[in-house]
């Protein structure tokens, strides 16, 4: 019996493929994984068990999105692994890099609600002065966020945003395998409109048609003990006014797909031989694929380091300027100016 678009039968392996739209009922919990306590599935009264242990445990989830227009850059994410809940929210000025912020851990899903899906549903965080709404919307094309928090330093950082992709856009939806018998699913887009305004210390920023854009990436993972990646996520318009956007992820998992890709007008391309390096605090980011050469300048930074009995994790955000130049299949080169984006360094144990 079918239970869901990955897993059609419980305890088996999901699908493994990509999409050009999210899926309804991307549903990674049902797969089997390899753990300590995968023997008991199959004992009588064990399975309830076995079951808990690897979802509560070993299934993370989250949804992170980025929105940027001429002088502010927002971030924000709703996510959960089952035994701690973390939400937070980030606006960068991009003239003189001045940072507005909030992060959250709580205990199991204390003020946290992540639906099974981007496709519909809310993902909700609201503990610790933080409140970060985020409403799915016509099968995943469509965003509506709600952002409201007393800022590190006092202030006051409120937003409410409306992403937008068109009917013929083409979103990426994947599954792949990861080392150690485990399993991710993701959904990503970088090609968002952006409308709406933030209020940052009483002043009002407007997110204009045409002007603002955002990116989008939703995820299900049965995480490995321990990960590390850098990532990079960004969109906005070319020297020659194409709305342009990629996401690029370093390492690659090994797997028959991949979620390194470039959008040109809603437009998806796959991309390939992704290396991403810097040198250290500061410094610019290189960026390279077959066909892309980008680099990043620093604007800014935020941080957020963990350390839990179960969750120890570093995350480097770089908002930055990057410059460059993408060549796509058909010939024509993009060059990129000082376009907004985030730079990710990762690492966690947990």
């Amino acid at each position: 019996m079918s239970v869901g678009d990955l897993v059609t039968t419980r305890g088996a392996a999901p699908i493994v493929g990509a999409w050009d739209h999210p899926l309804r009922e991307p549903n990674l919990e049902d797969a089997a994984i390899e753990h300590s306590l995968a023997r008991l599935a199959g004992a009588p009264g064990g399975a309830l068990v076995e079951r808990a242990f690897r979802q509560r445990l070993r299934l993370k989830s989250w949804q992170y999105m980025t929105a940027v227009t001429d002088d502010l850059f927002v971030a924000f994410v709703v996510g959960t692994a089952g035994f701690a809940s973390n939400g937070f929210v980030y606006a960068a000025e991009l003239h003189g890099g001045a940072v507005h912020k909030k992060f959250a851990v709580t205990p199991l899903m204390l003020g946290t609600q992540v639906s099974r899906s981007s496709a519909y549903g809310r993902h909700r965080f609201a503990a610790r002065g933080l409140e970060i709404t985020i409403d799915n919307q016509e099968g995943g094309r469509r965003f509506a966020v709600h952002l409201d928090t007393r800022t590190d330093a006092g202030g006051r950082l409120a937003a409410d945003l409306v992403f937008a992709s068109g009917a013929s856009d083409e979103h990426l939806a994947l599954c792949v395998p990861l080392p150690g018998g485990r399993w991710n699913y993701t959904h990503k887009f970088a090609a968002f409109e952006v409308t709406g305004r933030a209020i940052l210390d009483g002043r009002e920023v407007a997110f204009r048609p045409g002007r603002s854009f955002g990116t989008l990436d939703f995820t299900k993972m049965y995480a490995l003990r321990h990960s590390v990646w850098r990532w990079i996520a960004l969109c906005g318009r070319t020297k020659h006014g194409r709305v342009i956007g990629l996401n690029l992820v370093d390492p690659t998992p090994d797997a028959p797909v991949s979620e390194n890709a470039v959008w040109v007008d809603g437009k998806r391309e796959a991309l390939t031989g992704v290396h991403i390096d810097s040198e250290g605090e500061g410094a610019y980011w290189r960026i390279s694929a077959d066909n892309v050469e980008i680099e990043m300048a620093p604007v800014t930074h935020v941080e957020q380091r963990v350390d839990l009995p179960l969750v120890k994790q570093r995350l480097r955000h770089v908002v930055g300027a990057f410059s460059g130049r993408v060549r796509t299949a058909t010939g024509h080169v993009h060059d990129l100016e000082s376009i907004v984006g985030i730079a990710e360094d990762y690492d966690t144990w947990w």
